[in-house]
């Protein structure tokens, strides 16, 4: 039986066959080689090695480790790992001399091979990682932006862990009744997963949480306890935040992830076994301080990295949706049709959202904001315009290129009032490259061969396509509300028509090319759009006139007992008399304001008239003006 022979190729096949090295992608290669180096840096031995400064007498509060191999003396050599001081010993003048010298040889740099060996594993880890998710994970988030986010958040995480013995240390010496095991179990590293997850997604997350974990349990001796504990909790707590649009979720996430680790703990606890009576209880108060605190952080930093790094988080996008937003209140003012427009577009992306298993508070959002660039010049766009069409005195291409710049006013707009990344990359993508058709076949209809062929990019968008689903959807219920507007007969199954047709057509065309919607999305979304359609354009019953309501109770209104009742051949029969007060009652109600016969006279002398409000109406000579009140 002869072996196959080994093929590189073959080998390199799927995640790394495909991983090209073009510009962006060098980049983020040396953000996670920094990344890895500064957090080798951080554990370096000559950081790595903490004791305090000892006298002869003293009682040790902790376990102190050698990290490096030296002779002391003739008589006395310390191994690499020996504990040169227990916990509770009384500092002896010989170990006092140990660690001294162990402080000078981890000075001396003799350990460069360990720091670069952690560099080498971290590296390892991390690029590991990164390929297999940008490779196999669709919604892994791997934009330069997202990778400085998660570095950050990473080289945090380091630094805590860290500095979790110093703070153990200096915590059993307040607290000398609480193992100091305690304190690392409180540090907060959950926090990470919280806001990736918060910020990015769930898969993100879950591979941010695996990092983090491994390199942890690494850095502090190999804890497959530490490993287990932070991997799991972090892994929960970025599930607990999933789709929180409010602050309150995020504590609540905090109290259940203060309960799953009060679990974890007990269970680790009981199965290394021999644990005291007293050490149940400081696990409990770890536990639930870890979560209480991993949510105080999270809720504290998520303004902050909102701003540093432009995210937009649901709570943020309950803030945009508030119709008091500046740039809401202009677009209702200076271009009302294009904002009825947007609030209609946003109940339909919701709802479809919802089908689809998108967001559906970003694409409502979204669908708000798509179109203020419209705000610039309002009159040159149908929805809002009255009385002649300004692009009646334009040529085709010049109304083009009028229509296509409100895509560059919204990024403007946008940017100024710091809407976000999300909701600003939508603006151009609900348009895509689609093709401005009525203007374009108008200048085919004027096309001259012989002085100047139509091209048909100038009558395109700039683009790009919509990237995510939110975006596709709002490209599509953009074009379906525009056409349910001209629609004559909106009858459910003229609606169910063309949205049909339009989804084909856009389909058609290649604009959902680059998002994540599929065939059955595209399905679930027609059915949405014709639900929220048909609720628009519904039925009404028509109300005759009322019979009995504002009349005298015969049929005849107060108005037909005044002027007189109608004999049916155009002669009105006197009215019954009746008393001069009821007639004045019946005049205020039906004339609240005086007209021209009740403030003139025949000499045109000086009239006042006073208003019901109290307001008074002043004629001089006859000629009518108005003054305050």
């Amino acid at each position: 039986m002869s072996l196959k022979k080994f093929n590189l190729e073959e080998f390199m096949s799927g995640s790394l066959k495909d991983f090209t090295f073009d510009r962006a992608t060098i980049k983020k290669l040396v953000l996670l080689v920094l990344v890895c180096a500064i957090s080798a840096v951080i554990f370096f031995p000559t950081l790595a090695f903490f004791s305090f400064t000892y006298k002869v007498g003293d009682v040790a509060v902790m376990d102190i480790k050698s990290p490096v191999e030296i002779t002391v003396s003739k008589d006395v050599s310390i191994k690499k790992g020996e504990v040169v001081v227990r916990e509770g010993d009384v500092v002896t003048s010989d170990a006092v001399k140990s660690l001294a010298a162990i402080k000078e040889a981890v000075k001396n740099g003799r350990q460069i091979g360990r720091v670069f060996g952690l560099f080498v594993f971290m590296l390892v880890v991390v690029l590991t990682m990164y390929v297999f998710a940008r490779s196999n994970i669709r919604r892994f988030s791997f934009e330069s932006r997202d990778l400085l986010f998660m570095a950050a958040i990473f080289i945090a995480a380091m630094l805590m862990l860290r500095f979790a013995g110093y703070v153990a240390v200096v915590m059993q010496a307040i607290f000398p009744l609480i193992p100091s095991t305690v304190y690392i179990y409180m540090i907060p590293v959950a926090a990470g997963a919280m806001l990736v997850r918060l910020f990015l997604t769930s898969e993100t997350a879950l591979v941010f949480s695996a990092i983090v974990a491994v390199m942890a349990g690494f850095l502090m001796g190999w804890s497959l306890e530490i490993t287990a504990y932070l991997f799991i909790g972090g892994v929960f707590a970025a599930m607990q935040v999933r789709g929180a649009t409010q602050r309150s979720t995020i504590i609540m996430a905090g109290l259940y992830l203060g309960v799953l680790n009060c679990v974890l703990l007990l269970s680790m606890a009981g199965i290394r076994g021999g644990a005291t009576l007293s050490e149940p209880f400081f696990i409990v108060i770890a536990g639930l301080l870890n979560g209480m605190v991993t949510a105080i952080i999270t809720v504290g930093l998520t303004p902050l990295l909102e701003m540093t790094f432009g995210y937009t988080t649901n709570v943020r996008l309950l803030e945009l949706s508030r119709m008091d937003h500046p740039l809401l209140k202009e677009l209702a003012l200076r271009s009302p049709g294009t904002y009825h427009h947007s609030v209609i577009i946003g109940s339909l992306v919701e709802a479809a959202a919802e089908s689809i298993n998108a967001n559906p508070l970003l694409a409502r959002v979204s669908a708000y904001y798509h179109d203020i660039g419209k705000v610039k010049m309002p009159f040159y766009f149908i929805e809002n315009m009255s009385g002649d069409n300004k692009h009646d005195k334009l040529t085709p291409s010049m109304s083009a290129l009028i229509i296509t710049n409100h895509v560059k006013e919204g990024i403007e707009l946008a940017n100024a009032h710091r809407l976000g990344k999300e909701i600003t990359d939508i603006i151009p993508q609900h348009h895509g490259t689609s093709l401005i058709s009525f203007f374009y076949n108008k200048a085919k209809e004027q096309e001259d061969p012989d002085v100047h062929e139509v091209d048909e990019k100038d009558f395109r968008y700039p683009g790009p396509k919509p990237q995510t689903k939110e975006a596709g959807l709002v490209m599509l219920a953009d074009a379906i509300e525009a056409t349910s507007r001209t629609l004559p007969d909106t009858s459910p199954a003229k609606i169910q028509g063309m949205t049909q047709t339009i989804v084909n057509r856009i389909f058609a065309d290649g604009q959902l090319d680059e998002c994540e919607l599929t065939l059955k999305d595209l399905h679930a979304i027609t059915k949405s759009f014709n639900r929220v359609l048909n609720g628009i354009f519904h039925q009404r019953v028509h109300y005759p006139d009322p019979v009995g309501g504002g009349n005298n109770g015969d049929g005849d209104t107060k108005e037909d007992d005044i002027e007189g009742r109608d004999k049916g051949d155009g002669v009105k029969e006197d009215a019954p008399p009746r008393e001069a007060s009821n007639q004045a009652d019946d005049k205020k109600r039906l004339y609240p304001f005086p007209t021209m016969e009740n403030v003139t006279n025949e000499r045109g002398d000086d009239v006042v008239e006073e208003f019901p409000s109290g307001r008074k109406k002043f004629i001089r000579s006859g000629v009518k003006s108005f003054s305050g009140e």
